[in-house]
């Protein structure tokens, strides 16, 4: 969200101290290998492993961690990410957040970021998956401040591009009924 403010001015009250990178998995190239954890905790981090397996960062009141497409069940396992010596988070539909994105130079670091259309979706499905109504809500807020700067165009784009199961495009209809979002939007 900070970077959606900065960006597109998208005004979002909440802060999160939370950072989260998106990784894309199994680069056997050695010149794309880098030790994360090395990195990481040479700036300060504390590293420490959640209950369920899944490495983070801490440092500062900030938490960092690294999350990647979930091809399975909601019971998938941490996924260990050897050429980077991490252990990310399995979440579905991350691939939706990397496959639509664009870059941004922010106080001189390039950031990939998904565009807010691919965001809003993921944000829209994932809302009706969560167990905690916290972070529904707050899923759904997201998607309530986005929905002034998202462009048409691409909405149907990404809609278009990934092939969704009926129980997700419910998902969908039910945040957007939430949200008051007009369906033909999304194309449904």
């Amino acid at each position: 969200m900070p970077i959606f403010q900065e960006i597109y001015h998208a005004t979002y009250v909440l802060k999160t101290l939370d950072v989260d990178f998106a990784v894309h998995v199994a680069h056997s190239n050695s010149c794309l290998r880098a030790d994360l954890e090395q990195i990481i905790t040479s700036l300060g981090f504390v590293d420490y492993v959640s209950a369920g397996g899944v490495q983070k960062f801490s440092s500062g009141g900030y938490e960092v961690e690294f999350i990647a497409h979930r091809k399975g069940s909601r019971n998938d396992d941490a996924m260990q990410v050897r050429e980077w010596n991490i252990v990310a988070q399995p979440l579905p539909l991350i691939s939706l957040l990397l496959d639509f994105s664009e870059e941004a130079l922010l106080d001189d670091f390039i950031i990939r970021y998904p565009v807010p259309e691919a965001f809003f979706i993921h944000k829209l499905i994932v809302a009706q998956k969560r167990r905690s109504p916290a972070k529904q809500s707050k899923d759904l807020e997201q998607c309530a401040v986005l929905m002034n700067i998202l462009r048409d165009d691409p909405l149907l784009h990404i809609m278009e591009s990934v092939r969704l199961g009926r129980g997700t495009k419910g998902h969908l209809r039910t945040s957007c009924t939430a949200l008051n979002f007009p369906l033909h939007r999304l194309g449904l």
